[in-house]
């Protein structure tokens, strides 16, 4: 998932940043500091994912959000504001806006709407790929894993081929992609 973040505050905006790349489903993050700088990006490069500030020194960040959501009608949006409270979601951004944080709120905040919308790629796994993925996240080797669920280590290797096709990794980012999405989300 590519993620465009517009932020006027510098040192927010690389926070922001920085939280947003520790999710592996994002595979780019773009920053920008103002509303043509934003527009400039949405221009060069496919984005699915936007975390707007409202005010930003040369426009408003909803409109940022009506071209991102003109080029890709599945994009999601994120709004970051000081006044979130008093935020009137636009009719045309209803189905797109995803979150609305206020920024005096902590960063788990957004570490939540963000888990909300990235966790679907993890939700097309079954339930017993899901048990192997939070295990290889564990560290456990395929032969552990087929102890520990009762199953043949064949089994468990298909289950591992299957998680990497449907995730889109290979072996070694398969068990790089568990290890951070336990760290992250907290798994037990």
């Amino acid at each position: 998932m590519r993620c465009l973040i517009v932020e006027d505050q510098q040192i927010l905006l690389d926070l922001l940043s920085k939280i947003v790349a520790s999710f592996t489903e994002v595979t780019d993050v773009f920053k920008a500091t103002s509303f043509q700088e934003a527009n400039a990006l949405l221009q060069r490069e496919p984005i699915d994912l936007a975390i707007l500030d409202l005010q930003l020194p040369d426009g408003d960040g909803s409109d940022i959000g009506d071209i991102l959501i003109r080029n890709n009608p599945n994009a999601h949006l994120i709004i970051l504001s000081g006044s979130a409270e008093s935020f009137i979601c636009p009719t045309q951004l209803r189905d797109a806006v995803k979150g609305i944080i206020d920024k005096r709120h902590s960063f788990e905040a957004l570490r939540e709407c963000l888990h909300d919308i990235l966790k679907p790629l993890h939700q097309t796994l079954t339930r017993r790929q899901q048990e192997v993925f939070h295990l290889i996240g564990e560290g456990k080797s395929t032969k552990e894993i087929a102890l520990i669920l009762n199953s043949a280590a064949s089994t468990i290797e298909s289950h591992r081929k299957a998680i990497s096709q449907k995730l889109n990794m290979s072996g070694a980012e398969l068990i790089r992609e568990a290890s951070l999405t336990r760290q992250i989300f907290h798994q037990p």
